[in-house]
This record gives C-alpha cells, structure tokens and sequence, in this order.
C-alpha cells in the first residue's frame, strides 16, 4: 500500500443533530420544474419536508427562490446569502438547493474569513465544486459532496438520503465503508487499474474541474486519491476534458483516481464508456476504478472531501478512515 498522504490545517464542521438548523442557499440556478413530475413548488415544500422529517429547522435564505435570467438571483444576492449563512449563528448547517451554473460568477468575491471564521458542515455537488474545493483548500473547510435539496434528496429511494445523514451527524464508525449501490450506475464496477491507496479526498464534477483549470482555484490534487463525475456529456466532451486536466496539471501527483457515475453520457462511437475512459487514464500509474455511485446518478452516496480515505480498486471500496465531524 503506498504511503498515507497527512491531511494538514483541516476545519472539521461540528455535527448535526436533531433540532439543529439547516440553511438552504441557491448558488447556482434556480429551482425549476422538474422530471420527476413535480413543479418548483412542489419540489421546495418536498424537500423541507424530508429535512424536518429528519428532525431539522429549516431556514431559506431571503435570496433561495429567486429567479434572474437563468440564475438564482443576482450574483450579489447569491453572495449574500452565502455570507449570511455561514455568519448566522442559529444555523447549524448549509445546504444548497441544486447545482446547474452560477458560482464561479462570484467565486473570486467570496470572502474566505467568513468562511474560515464560521467551520459548518457544508454541501453541495455538480456546480457546488467550485465552492466545496475552493474552501478546502483555502481555508481548509472539510466539505461535503452529496444530494441538494432539489434534486438527489427529494427522490423516492431512501439510498441518498440515508448517507447523508449519517455521515454529517457523524452516526457512522470510523473507519466507514461507503455504500456502493451498483443497481444504479449506468455499468458495474470495473477496476481499471489495479491497487490500494491512502489519502485525502477531492475532486468533483468534471465539467467544473475543467473549468477552473488556469485559475487561482483549480484543484489541487497532489497527494490525494481525486474522484471524479460527470453529466450529460458526449464522449468526446469526457475526452476533451480529461484532455485540460492533464494539461493543467490536476493528475499531477495524484495517490488514486476514483470515476463515479457518468450519467446519461452520450455515445458517439462504437466503444463502451468503460473502453473510453480506460484509454483515457492508461497512463496514470495509479489505483483507478470506475463505477462508483457519486454524482448526478438516481441515488448517490457523499464523499467528504479533505477526509483521510482507503480506496482499494480491485474490491471497489471506498473507506472512510477520520470522521468528517467533530
């Protein structure tokens, strides 16, 4: 096993538990009908719903629910309600309503002393990575990349929910096996190189990686075991992306490389998205499996990132090994 990279300077949020308040924030585009047959509305009351029937106080921010052009509000009032929630002393947690696009609009305004100052657990996936990579490692905020309130969550199968949960009230021992639900993945498990690691986690969507590639918050993945989905993308756009990572720089140093759910990914030659990304990691000297279910899939499991990790690429298996709460 290669040697354990040290996570350094980590902010661990205090855990949730019942009666705590949890903040919802729209930081990237507004909550819209959706396919599951439910419209806005709806959508909103099923989800505080399910957050007060696990025993929470919700808490919208002034600036959730509103609409501007193709974005949840002005980038000023997104901020502000990002700012808001962290500051606010009664809110315990924050959570974001969807992800689509908006945050990197006013990623270079976000005033990290806020976020330094105030450690909470924080969570977020597909737009969110911008925010949840660029606490880690600015401040060092251990974040969590999970179900939003609007889309993951608020689906009938208990899978996303139930680890969610579990991992930000820290009920799970450590060391933690991650749930993998191959049911839900578009293909089984397959491990594309073999080997087992230690290290941190970081990562996210595909698409944000790329998109943060030459900026002061493209991911640093040096050191860590980097995971990896993506969403409605052609093959060739999975290709075209992995191709600016490489460039970048982002698998420099990497301990392990963990790809997860590729959703409603789009062929467009004859191979298989598994021959694909087979190619596409063939010259990384590293750990990788594909298939894992973290992402825009039906159900999805979250991974804290900044948390010390096992990946065992062979098995499949994702170990946490330090709970991602005090």
């Amino acid at each position: 096993m290669a040697a354990a990279a040290q996570t350094q300077n980590i902010l661990l949020p205090r855990r949730l538990k019942k009666g705590d308040t949890l903040a919802v924030i729209a930081t990237s585009m507004p909550v819209a009908d959706l396919s599951h047959g439910l419209n806005a509305e709806e959508v909103w009351n099923k989800g505080v719903s399910l957050l007060e029937a696990e025993g929470f106080n919700v808490k919208l921010m002034p600036n959730a629910k509103k609409k501007w052009r193709y974005l949840a509000g002005t980038d000023d009032e997104r901020l502000s309600d990002l700012h808001a929630a962290f500051e606010d002393d009664d809110v315990d947690g924050i959570l974001c309503a969807r992800g689509g696009y908006g945050t990197t609009r006013f990623l270079s305004r976000v005033d990290m002393n806020v976020i330094r100052s105030n450690p909470k657990v924080f969570i977020g996936f597909s737009d969110v990575t911008a925010l949840l990579v660029a606490f880690y490692q600015q401040v060092g905020l251990a974040g969590f990349y999970g179900p939003m309130l609007t889309s993951n969550l608020v689906r009938n199968e208990p899978y996303s929910q139930k680890i969610l949960f579990e991992m930000t009230r820290g009920d799970q021992p450590v060391p933690y096996n991650v749930p993998n639900n191959p049911t839900v993945t578009p293909h089984p498990y397959q491990c594309l190189k073999p080997g087992s690691v230690e290290a941190p986690l970081t990562g996210g969507n595909l698409s944000l990686l790329a998109a943060l590639c030459g900026t002061p918050y493209q991911c640093n993945a040096e050191g860590h075991i980097l995971f990896i989905e993506d969403w409605q993308e052609a093959y060739y756009a999975v290709d075209r992306k992995f191709q600016q990572l490489k460039m970048a720089g982002v698998f420099k140093g990497i301990k392990g490389l963990l790809l997860c759910d590729f959703s409603e990914v789009t062929a467009d030659c004859a191979e298989t998205l598994p021959e694909i990304l087979q190619e596409l990691t063939a010259d990384l000297n590293v750990p990788v499996g594909y298939g894992f279910s973290v992402g825009h899939g039906e159900e999805t499991a979250t991974l804290p990132i900044g948390i010390q990790a096992s990946f065992n690429a062979e098995a499949g298996t994702v170990t946490i090994l330090e709970s991602p709460v005090l």
